[in-house]
């Protein structure tokens, strides 16, 4: 159960790091197109360069999250008990944060049925480290 808990956090973990990857370079065209747009209309008021300073910084959590996720979830498997609390705060957060997908009405790929997934194997990991404790406390640290 651990194991599972584990490779599901990788697995998760490695996604969210793309996904990360991906919103970093859609920010750096914003970015690109904002100077743009800033050069031929001067009454926008550099507003598109602050929205894709956002899509920067909401890029870098995600890169955050997914590289926390996967460092856990290879400690999780050596048995580090800092590892399994990690690992339950990150799925927690991340299952949260997906919730919202569930109720979008079904608009664009499978947005509810990927937040149904996503919150699925959250509550695995969470529920898998959570009952598992005398598997951390037998390991040596």
């Amino acid at each position: 159960m651990v194991t599972g808990a584990a490779i599901t956090m990788i697995v998760l973990g490695a996604l969210i790091v793309l996904f990360g990857l991906f919103a970093l370079i859609a920010g750096a065209f914003v970015g690109g197109a904002a100077n743009e747009i800033n050069n031929s209309t001067p009454g926008f008021g550099g507003m598109a360069g602050a929205f894709a300073g956002v899509i920067i910084v909401i890029a870098l959590i995600f890169l955050a999250f997914g590289i926390l996720d996967i460092v856990a979830g290879a400690n999780v498997l050596g048995g580090r008990s800092w590892a399994r609390i990690t690992g339950i705060v990150v799925a927690a957060v991340v299952g949260l944060l997906s919730l919202p997908g569930l109720f979008n009405g079904g608009n664009g790929a499978g947005g509810p049925i990927f937040s149904l997934i996503l919150v699925a194997a959250n509550a695995f990991v969470i529920w898998a480290l959570a009952t598992t404790g005398s598997w951390f406390a037998a390991r040596p640290t």
